[in-house]
């Protein structure tokens, strides 16, 4: 049984992978897409994720895409303590949140963090390889809305998309401080794919200098605090860029 983690070492969503197969005790083999020099982009790897996004996971030759499927999946598929709830409420909180955590505070926190983390890739790829080659790599990706936005950002998020997507994130938040009231985990007492699915956004909103959005929210400052302590995110958010390591 052979389990292949396509993946980059800071990113949000593969942190989300990681953070399940150790929860779940997974042995699994690791091949790290280079996001700096656009790898994700490579014909070969679009095979494998047409929209040329990380993480993918392949299980015995089956590939599964989009991080809350792979986490579920990963969860669904290995030995190991259940991450959800054995109650239908709480698995239904969990996947709203599992929702939310994909088109509300990924969406956002991709527009805050890309004037400062990603756009300066197109930069560096383009004296280095020449921007056309760039532009034909983006233009040749079969996923026409993903083409469509890479095309758009490449020269950076005007201000007011950033602030409103603050503000956004803000509002997830005062949202997660209100659930967090009703116990310990985000869907109540059981520490669930919920749990993990939000956590690298709040980690890179924290990142991108808003810790303080954390810390006023006490419930959410608490929980921010425990969830780092656990053995399995501490293993997914220390494995580090080995492309520098090697270095």
């Amino acid at each position: 049984m052979t389990v292949m983690l396509y993946h980059w070492w800071g990113s949000t969503c593969s942190r989300k992978a990681r953070t399940t197969l150790h929860e779940k005790g997974v042995d699994w083999e690791s091949t790290h897409i280079n996001l700096h020099e656009f790898e994700n982009w490579a014909p070969w790897y679009v095979k494998i994720h047409p929209k040329g996004v990380v993480p993918a996971l392949e299980h015995d030759g089956r590939v599964v895409i989009e991080s809350n499927a792979i986490i579920e999946y990963i969860d669904e598929t290995f030995d190991g303590s259940s991450l959800k709830s054995d109650d239908t409420w709480e698995r239904a909180k969990m996947r709203v949140w599992m929702d939310k955590s994909e088109h509300t505070l990924h969406k956002n926190m991709h527009l805050i963090s890309h004037n400062n983390h990603h756009a300066h890739r197109w930069e560096e790829y383009a004296e280095k390889h020449g921007r056309d080659v760039l532009m034909k790599m983006v233009e040749s990706q079969p996923d026409l809305q993903r083409r469509a936005d890479e095309i758009r950002n490449s020269d950076g998020i005007p201000d007011d998309i950033v602030a409103f997507a603050v503000e956004r994130v803000k509002d997830e938040l005062t949202l997660m401080e209100e659930d967090l009231e009703r116990g310990p985990w985000m869907t109540g007492n059981t520490f669930s794919l919920a749990d993990i699915a939000v956590l690298p956004f709040v980690e890179r909103f924290q990142a991108n200098g808003f810790g303080d959005e954390v810390t006023k929210r006490p419930h959410l400052a608490d929980w921010f605090a425990r969830i780092q302590e656990r053995p399995a995110v501490k293993e997914a958010y220390a494995f580090m860029d080995p492309d520098k390591q090697a270095c």
